[in-house]
């Protein structure tokens, strides 16, 4: 049993939507944890609430309730879910939210939620994070078992997930994620990167091309680069990123979420 619940939304911070679900949590547990990833994701835009989610949610420790609200199906015939991996618990829509989860679970049931005697007195049509996914993420801290809330499932909703594609000496990935820098991180990863290069052998040159901009090697911090010029990073994480060191490589460099970005290995002589 774990009392920690992570909240991730679409909210905002100016409304209460925030705090009437810390409310609920905590009438139902005042020992919960709460802690906030981030209500700040784009409204509806699930994409970027699962990059987000799959960012953070295995810094916590195991046992915790990852809670995600981004939801522009509420009140339709969309089901709520419960996400049980080996490590963590998520609650939230079934609406491809948590296909990131998915594909890192090694272990993974999903539930949908039907027990409406763990909701709110008369649930509405339009704020189900307060209504039925916070007393049930509060339930979780209880110990109560994730099949006591609804049958398990098998057809959950899953995003169509873009996967790098080697080419020769080549990766062809995209932009996944701008980040409130405007840092561009990408969905091909130093993993990726290692592919390319024999056992034992040297990187030798990296170049990275986005929309028709090529990009020579790679630092190994942002501040190897001159202020405005494009640079290109292993993150912390452990993706391809592209930056300007200083600016904002989203608007500076005009590139969007999607666009094909190609990373190529040629050996040294």
């Amino acid at each position: 049993m774990a009392n920690l619940i992570t909240l991730t939304t679409d909210y905002g911070t100016r409304d209460s939507f925030v705090a009437s679900m810390k409310g609920i949590i905590l009438k139902s547990n005042p020992h919960a944890q709460i802690v906030d990833i981030t209500h700040e994701i784009a409204p509806q835009d699930i994409w970027e609430a699962a990059f987000t989610l799959r960012s953070a949610y295995s810094q916590f420790p195991k046992g915790a309730i990852h809670l995600a609200v981004v939801d522009p199906g509420v009140g339709s015939g969309r089901r709520p879910i419960i996400a049980v991996t080996e490590s963590y618990y998520f609650v939230g829509p079934d609406n491809g939210l948590f296909s990131l989860i998915y594909r890192d679970a090694e272990r993974l049931r999903v539930h949908h939620i039907t027990a409406g005697h763990y909701f709110t007195a008369s649930p509405g049509p339009t704020f189900h994070g307060r209504d039925i996914f916070a007393p049930v993420a509060a339930s979780l801290t209880k110990g109560i078992p994730s099949g006591n809330f609804g049958d398990e499932i098998t057809d959950f909703v899953k995003l169509n997930v873009p996967t790098p594609k080697r080419a020769g000496n080549s990766i062809d990935g995209h932009v996944i994620h701008a980040d409130r820098f405007g840092n561009l991180i990408t969905n091909i990863t130093y993993r990726d990167l290692q592919s390319l290069i024999p056992d034992g052998g040297q990187m030798g040159q990296v170049s990275v091309t986005v929309t028709g901009k090529e990009i020579k090697g790679l630092k190994k911090f942002y501040a190897e680069a001159a202020p405005g010029d494009p640079g290109a990073i292993i993150n912390s994480s452990g993706h391809l990123e592209i930056f300007l060191f200083r600016q904002n490589a989203r608007t500076g460099l005009a590139i969007k979420r999607g666009e094909v970005v190609r990373l190529t290995v040629e050996s040294s002589a």
